[in-house]
């Protein structure tokens, strides 16, 4: 086998193993914040929803659906099932009618710090016993592999 052969080979399995972790630590993030978020109602991508509002109040779903790389529709399905919840509210845009501006609620208000704290406690698991160092590095190397593969769309 030839040494391009063989690294292109390495390179079908590295992207394999790391596709493979980082989906399986997305799921596994999805399972904490579903089951701990379950009595509130809310599932999915839909706290991250109320995180955003509450960081850029008056943001639009297409702003959400752009923000977090989701489908429009599912944007759309999970804010109006927040606010039937009564985690948000939306206001018309009044510089353009077609757009809806989302706000949270106090009872949105109120969920933000729990979130939060499950965020912070699924954050704390996730890197036990790396070292500082070890985290910003995985970071830095994810961020540089984000910034190639941009390059691709």
């Amino acid at each position: 086998m030839s040494n391009q052969n063989r690294d292109a080979e390495q390179h079908t399995e590295f992207s394999h193993k790391l596709s493979r972790a980082i989906s399986r630590l997305n799921r596994m993030r999805k399972r904490f914040m579903n089951e701990h978020l379950k009595e509130y109602g809310i599932s999915g991508s839909q706290y991250m929803f109320i995180i955003a509002l509450n960081k850029n109040p008056g943001s639009s779903q297409d702003y959400l659906a752009e923000h977090y790389y989701k489908d429009k529709g599912l944007v759309a399905r999970s804010t109006k099932r927040l606010e039937e919840l009564g985690y948000i509210t939306r206001e018309t845009d009044p510089n353009d009618k077609r757009q809806n501006n989302l706000y949270l609620t106090e009872k949105g208000k109120e969920l933000v710090p729990h979130i939060y704290s499950l965020m912070n406690q699924w954050a704390g698991s996730a890197v036990e016993g790396l070292t500082a160092d070890e985290c910003n590095n995985t970071l830095k190397i994810l961020e540089s592999m984000l910034e190639n593969c941009s390059t691709l769309f």
